[in-house]
């Protein structure tokens, strides 16, 4: 009955009303940004703007090992918190927004105070939100192809049909939610990820345009929400049921009504460059937070009647 009731609302034609000025397009038709998945999450190019060349891997224990990441920074609609779906300060970076169907709310059965959103906004590095040449967010996963193939799913020719079998797990959800207030959607509109513990296979296929093999699943991201409900997040990890692969950590999405992206002068965070942050400016005018270690005198310190005093 639920499966069949999500498939049914979704199917409407829906108007997305989109945070701040803009108002995103209802399914508009946009390149979309995806959560990668591949192997090998310390490691790192050595200069970005240089990707091929140089490397950095903190863990070479882990290079068998799955992780999630979201666009990375050499790309135009780079997440500004990369590799997670964050801001550069650590704060929520994807944006929720009602669904309307004929300028009504679509409110959940037995519950008419929660709302239906979902993730469905464009970005781009230099347009910021609602650039309409940005990225549609959020849709789904694809496997990793990155530089110099450090993070790629294991892939030989068209002929060879990688051993791998990924699937993602669902976790767990903000506990501010009930367990069915988050779902996903396949574009077929069939729901997965309804609850706690769910799986969901991602269908391997040879990639043309990356000559390998690889991941590409289209997935929608919905919530049920009270006005209460300002800041959610799901826990989902990756799986290879191909024995591969070592499962990933549990990674956590953060999702928002609202955003704040940091912005130079913005010093109480609230989004916006005013009198407020000039008045914090002047209060703490004259300052100063260096010290230098020179022409100070070290301390004489007794070491032995600290001994003393410690001892029972």
């Amino acid at each position: 009955m639920k499966t069949r009731y999500i498939s049914s609302i979704v199917g409407l034609a829906l108007l997305v009303a989109a945070p701040g000025s803009w108002t995103a397009p209802a399914q508009a038709q946009h390149a979309v940004a995806h959560t990668h998945i591949g192997v090998n999450p310390t490691w790192r190019p050595g200069d970005w703007d240089q990707p091929g060349q140089g490397a950095v891997d903190l863990d070479p224990t882990d290079d068998q090992k799955l992780w999630f990441f979201s666009v990375p920074p050499i790309e135009a609609c780079a997440t500004p918190g990369w590799p997670n779906w964050e801001q550069t300060d650590g704060s929520p970076f994807l944006v929720l927004a009602p669904l309307m169907d004929g300028g009504e709310h679509v409110t959940k059965p037995g519950d008419p105070n929660k709302v239906l959103h979902t993730c469905s906004f464009t970005y781009s590095k230099t347009g910021g939100y609602g650039d309409p040449n940005g990225l549609q967010h959020l849709d789904g996963w694809h496997s990793a192809h990155g530089p110099q193939d450090a993070w790629n799913l294991e892939s030989v020719d068209a002929e060879t049909v990688p051993a791998w079998e990924i699937y993602i797990q669902r976790e767990r959800i903000s506990p501010n939610l009930d367990e069915d207030d988050f779902f996903t959607l396949l574009p077929d509109d069939t729901a997965a990820l309804e609850s706690d513990g769910d799986v969901y296979a991602l269908g391997k296929r040879w990639l043309v345009d990356k000559n390998a093999w690889g991941l590409h699943e289209h997935m929608g991201f919905y919530f049920w929400l009270d006005e209460a409900d300002e800041r959610v997040h799901i826990v989902v990890s990756a799986h290879d049921a191909g024995g591969m692969y070592q499962r990933s950590a549990a990674v956590v999405l953060h999702f928002a009504k609202e955003v704040i992206q940091p912005i130079p002068g913005d010093l109480n965070g609230d989004g916006v460059v005013d009198v407020h942050d000039l008045e914090i400016l002047i209060d703490h005018w004259g300052l100063s937070g260096v010290f230098d270690g020179e022409g100070h005198e070290p301390h004489e310190h007794d070491h032995e009647h600290d001994h003393e005093s410690q001892t029972p």
